[in-house]
Order: C-alpha cells, then structure tokens, then sequence
C-alpha cells in the first residue's frame, strides 16, 4: 500500500464479512418467497445468490457505513442493513453492464446472462439461449434493484433518516443509468473525436456513472441518514468525487493491463467495445500522427477481431498513457486525502476511526490494496 495512504485501520474484513451475512439472510430469505411460487423459479433464485455472494469487495456499502459513522451515527445492525442496500444496487449495475457490454465473465465466474443462457440452451438451442440469457439477466438485475429499495426501507433506521435520505438515493440511481447510458453511447462516438474531447466525456462518465455511486453517494448517504451537516456532506462530497475518478481511471487501467486472473473480467474489454476511457484519449494525445491514425481505425471499425484489440493495447501501451493515467490517479487521491481533512475540520468533526477507515478505503479503491 503507497505510504502516504497508510492509516491504522478499522478491520475491513469484518465489516465486509457482515455484509455480506446482512446479505445473505436477505437474499435467502426473499428468494424462499419467490421460489415458493412455482418450482421452476428455483434456479432463477439460487443464481441470484450465487451471483450476490459470489465475491465482491462491498466498497459501496463500506462508504455508506463508514459516512454513517463519520457524522456520529452509532455502530448497529440498521446502519449496516441501509449501507448493505448499496451491494445490491451494485448487483444490479454489474448485471445489466454485462448484458450491455457481452461480457463472459464476472469474478472469475460466468457472467450471469452466460449461465442462464446454459440453462436455456438444452431446450432452446444456441441462439434462441442466448436471448433468453440475456432477457433473464435483465429481470435479475431488476431484481436486485427492487431489493435495494426494501433492504433500505425497512432496515429498522427510524422512517424520519429514511426520507431525510430517499432523494439523494433516487438520485444516485437516476445519474447510474444517465452514465451508463453515456457509456454504452460512447463507444459509438469515440473513433470521430479529439483526445481533449475523449477525456472529457470519460470523466464526465466516471462522475456519473462511478463516482457517484461507487463513493460519494453512499458516503453522503450514510451521512445524510445520521443527520449529517451540510460542510461535512460538502466535505463528503470533495472526496467521493476524487477518489471516485480515482476509481474509474484504475478500471480504465485494468481493463487494458490487468491480469485476467487477477481482476476476474476478460483483458480489454473496453478496446473491444471501442469505450472512450480516459486511457484511450491519453494515447491519443501521445501517440505520433501515423499510429494516431491507426488507433482511429482500429476504433472505428463494427467489431474489433481479437487481433485488433491486442494491436490497440500495444498501441496504447506504448504511448505512455499508462503512466498517464497512474499520475492522474496519484493526484485525484491526493485530493481525497486532502478532503478527509478538511471534514476532520468541520462543525461535526470526524471521528478517529472515520478518518483511518476514509484513508484506507481511499487505497483499497484506488490502489486495490488490501
């Protein structure tokens, strides 16, 4: 873990270790009631669980807790039901990216529409599956949403911290689909585009897409149902907007460079689907006119061969974006640290567990440390 970042922490493994129970009593428990409605709903449900517990790293919910926390809300089993909504709003999100996207893995696992389409392939055939995989992976990432909704509402949080927080939650919601939806239009627009111009579309992406709702919103949301002031939100704010960027700008990176077995998704991804990252338009500012031109048309082709996607990653590699990028990630952290203390500052203070576990979570997201 990079020095600077270094903290004594909370322990994280427990905090995630009782989320993912909050969640699994849920998920069990609400999925007994749909299976109870016709046998054949069974294996609908039992992947919806083994989706939901099959790994994941509860940032989501760890920033809402730990907001909770931050603005005096005492530890309990409501704060951490509420933060644990997050996951499945999360849930939903990764579902419906895989549809959009034609992932093949999630975690190191199928991705959801490719085991459903598995289910449906002995009586379907291939192609006749592989709608149903994804028309069934629609319905569970729908699923999770609705679940979401009643895991926040009926956590046991008194109803007041309930409605003081639903705006903020509906609109965290509402920017997810505004930035996915920017996302799935982007790899339409890229090949025609100046480096600057891709640049500031991704980032404006990552802020509504993963920064909102990976870090600020749960951070403010946390803080918002423990009755938060406005200068701590603010603070809260400052953060997850720079430590979200942070966030998406290592995607960009793993998605290009990462190790497969390592970050549990195919390399590249993003070059296949011609996605405008911030890593994308750092080559393009980099690279000499001829390679600069060879990018575009790799980009701007219908479907990229694998042979295509490996040219582009080189390309891209040997640009020097990478190390671009890693800069750029440094800085956006150091501008989350920076706002931990201006919230240590405000009218609510924040508490010595709050901070170390701010500090930490900002490596754990940035850096994947831990």
């Amino acid at each position: 873990m990079p020095e600077p970042y270094r903290s004594t922490p909370p322990d994280h493994r427990r905090l995630t270790a009782a989320v993912t129970d909050v969640l699994r009593d849920f998920v069990r428990d609400r999925g007994a009631e749909i299976a109870g409605l016709d046998a054949e709903l069974t294996p609908f449900v039992d992947l919806a669980e083994q989706f939901l517990l099959g790994g994941g790293k509860r940032l989501r919910p760890a920033f809402c807790y730990w907001g909770w926390r931050g603005a005096g809300g005492e530890p309990g089993p409501a704060a951490l039901t509420a933060a644990a909504a997050l996951e499945l709003v999360h849930a939903c999100a990764l579902v419906h990216d895989d549809v959009m996207d034609d992932s093949d893995t999630r975690r190191g696992a199928p991705s959801a529409h490719r085991r459903f389409a598995a289910i449906g392939a002995s009586a379907r055939g291939p192609v006749a599956a592989d709608a149903f995989g994804r028309g069934a992976a629609v319905l569970l990432g729908d699923l999770f949403l609705v679940w979401a909704d009643e895991m926040l509402t009926s956590c046991g949080l008194p109803p007041d911290s309930i409605a003081r927080a639903w705006p903020l939650y509906a609109r965290m919601r509402s920017e997810l689909v505004a930035g996915q939806y920017l996302d799935l239009l982007g790899s339409a627009t890229v090949p025609g585009l100046s480096g600057g111009a891709v640049m500031e579309r991704a980032l404006r992406v990552a802020r509504l897409k993963t920064a909102g709702y990976t870090v600020a919103r749960p951070l403010e949301l946390g803080g918002t149902l423990a009755g938060a002031p406005p200068d701590l939100l603010a603070a809260y704010a400052a953060y997850g907007g720079a430590l979200g960027e942070a966030y998406q700008l290592r995607d960009d990176l793993l998605s290009v460079c990462g190790v497969p077995d390592h970050t549990g998704k195919p390399a590249s991804d993003d070059l296949r689907a011609a996605k405008p990252t911030a890593l994308v338009a750092e080559a393009l500012r980099r690279l000499d006119p001829a390679a600069r031109a060879r990018a575009r048309a790799l980009l701007a082709v219908p479907e990229r061969t694998p042979d295509d996607v490996e040219t582009l990653r080189r390309i891209i590699v040997g640009s020097g974006a990478p190390a671009a990028v890693e800069a750029r990630i440094t800085t956006a952290v150091d501008a989350a640290i920076q706002a931990v203390a201006v919230a240590g500052r405000t009218s609510a203070g924040l508490s010595d567990p709050a901070r170390a576990a701010l500090l930490e979570l900002a490596a754990r997201a940035a850096f994947r440390a831990g």
